[in-house]
């Protein structure tokens, strides 16, 4: 592992800034989302101005600060890359927005930044590490971290539904199985045994919107509860909040938006997604746990889908992290690496140990405990 000390190239024309505090990146935010439309990136919404200025606004704090790198061309922005500053004696930078970003990843102009883009990382200082979860394989901040390795012992993998192949969702229906066209079906009626099944897409502004997202997080932590999991991004106060005040466009199918399913009045699922360039991601679904033998939550889904391919969208993204369930309800994948580029001897011991060995080692332990372990663990 090498540290990471490359030359300054230079580049006519193009200058290097770092935006630090919520009012320089609000100053950037009509450029910055300029840049988002003309890369038409399906994979950098944790990067787009919209995402990071709402995270910033309710996290930021001493123990996290922005460092959002940016690259001018004649004064038009050509690529962000927004990243954060945590720790205390030991300095990491990592994707701003962790431990609630996804996909790390940075916006470049296709026509004037990919060249240009070698200058953010020979402008990184005053950290020890860096710590990049989650980069999608052919990525623009794949390319940029070129020929550098990934941690092998943290390889992750996103998993996919191609929706471009139907036109509608009967189309989609006729691909299913006997068997799962019955479950389907069986699932349904049971719980329409709690009063008539009904769905809805709510964006920001939509009664019921903020409401809607506070019953999922709910649904959510009591799943984490009851099945003895962790959710470290659902623990930080203001989640709830912070996913609610996210901006979303019906018309323009972009950013956040809520699928619900209810029986009568009752919600008893209901999925956090965000829309970018066609694509969707799944970013948080749950279920109301007392009905968790009708499988209220794959009713959910299947619905969501089938709007999603109403609306020409073309991809339903189930996001990282390998599971059964994704894998039912997905015909792709992509693959996601974790790269720790050490700036200091401090940070190249910081990696060697704990990113790459500890971490995954103790993640492993702990979700190989017996479920009642993995409950007393947690304190449940």
């Amino acid at each position: 592992m090498t540290l990471l000390t490359r030359p300054e190239p230079r580049e006519a024309g193009v200058e290097h800034r770092v935006l630090r505090d919520h009012t320089a990146m609000a100053s950037t935010a009509a450029a910055w989302r300029d840049l988002e439309a003309r890369a038409g990136d399906p994979l950098t919404y944790f990067q787009s101005a919209d995402w990071c200025l709402t995270w910033i606004a309710v996290f930021a704090g001493p123990q996290c600060r922005p460092e959002v790198h940016t690259l001018w061309q004649d004064g038009r922005l050509i690529a962000v890359w927004p990243l954060m500053l945590s720790g205390g004696i030991l300095k990491r930078l990592e994707p701003l927005g962790a431990p609630h970003s996804q996909y790390a990843n940075l916006l470049v102009d296709p026509i004037h930044g990919e060249k240009a883009t070698h200058r953010l990382l020979a402008g990184l200082a005053g950290h020890d590490l860096m710590v990049l979860d989650g980069v999608p394989e052919g990525s623009a901040l794949a390319r940029l971290l070129g020929e550098t390795p990934p941690l092998p012992s943290l390889a992750n993998s996103a998993a996919m539904l191609d929706l471009s192949a139907f036109v509608t969702p009967e189309a989609y229906a006729a691909t299913l199985s006997k068997t799962q066209r019955r479950n389907r079906n069986r699932r349904r009626n049971a719980l329409a045994r709690e009063g008539a099944l009904s769905f809805a897409m709510l964006f920001p502004g939509d009664a019921g919107f903020a409401e809607g997202v506070a019953a999922c997080i709910a649904f959510k932590r009591q799943w984490l509860h009851e099945t003895g999991r962790r959710g470290t991004g659902l623990a930080f106060e203001g989640f709830d909040s912070f996913l609610a005040a996210l901006s979303g466009d019906r018309a323009t199918l972009s950013g956040a938006c809520l699928s619900i399913l209810k029986a009568g009045d009752r919600l008893i699922a209901g999925e956090i997604g965000f829309l970018h360039h066609g694509h969707y991601h799944a970013y948080l679904g749950a279920f109301d746990w007392a009905l968790r033998e009708a499988s209220p939550g794959k009713v959910q889904m299947d619905m969501t889908v089938c709007w999603l391919i109403e609306k020409g969208v073309k991809t339903y993204d189930l996001l990282g992290n390998p599971a059964e369930y994704k894998e039912n309800w997905s015909n792709r994948t992509l693959g996601l690496q974790t790269y720790a580029l050490p700036a200091s001897l401090a940070g190249r011991a910081y990696a060697g140990l704990w990113t790459a060995r500890l971490r995954p080692g103790l993640k492993k332990l702990y979700y190989g405990l017996p479920f009642r372990l993995r409950r007393l663990a947690k304190g449940g």
